[in-house]
């Protein structure tokens, strides 16, 4: 049996303990709302993300003959699949044409898509993609796009504000959605 100052105090322990509990939740909870990453969108004009680049890609797209079809970030895709061994050097040239449909598709269906082979690069598709990225985001960093054909690699970087770009030679450009303005665009 306790007596009722040793059940005073160890009421009073338990109501700190009970706040102390709730206000570390209430900060938690507050912590995870706040640091919910922005969603990016082609509406952005350009491929961005925040946190973890591996992740940025799953909201972005979609790149087609009819979306984007002249573009930085059709260049993006055009090299992806040169990476791959899908398409020739002399076939990156930003255009979202026959041929990138076609080893799109081809892409789609040797890399299991979810949704197949339609020639559209969607969510889906760049997420694949993305499994096949290594590096570090930030200024001065890189990102590589580690293709799985003869050891091809593709150099892209992301800003500390979460703007990505890439290298086609010794030319960086951002990936917009709406400019073709790599040297290799018409």
């Amino acid at each position: 049996m306790t007596d009722k100052a040793t059940q005073r105090v160890s009421r009073t322990g338990l109501r700190k303990k009970a706040a102390v509990l709730a206000l570390t939740a209430g900060l938690f909870g507050g912590l995870a709302l706040s640091s919910t990453p922005a969603s990016a969108s082609a509406g952005q004009g350009v491929i961005a993300g925040v946190d973890i680049p591996w992740d940025d890609w799953g909201d972005e797209g979609p790149i087609s003959a009819t979306d984007y079809a002249t573009s930085n970030v059709t260049a993006m895709w055009q090299q992806i699949l040169w990476a791959d061994g899908l398409l020739s050097w002399s076939d990156i040239d930003c255009q979202f044409g026959p041929t990138t449909t076609a080893a799109t598709k081809n892409w789609q269906t040797k890399y299991q898509v979810p949704g197949g082979a339609d020639g559209i690069v969607g969510q889906n598709t760049l997420n694949r993609a993305a499994l096949h990225l290594s590096g570090a985001a930030g200024t001065n960093n890189r990102i590589i796009y580690n293709g799985r054909y003869d050891n091809r690699k593709i150099t892209m970087t992301r800003q500390d504000d979460g703007r990505w770009g890439m290298w086609i030679s010794s030319d960086l450009r951002p990936l917009w959605y709406n400019n073709a303005t790599f040297t290799v665009c018409p």
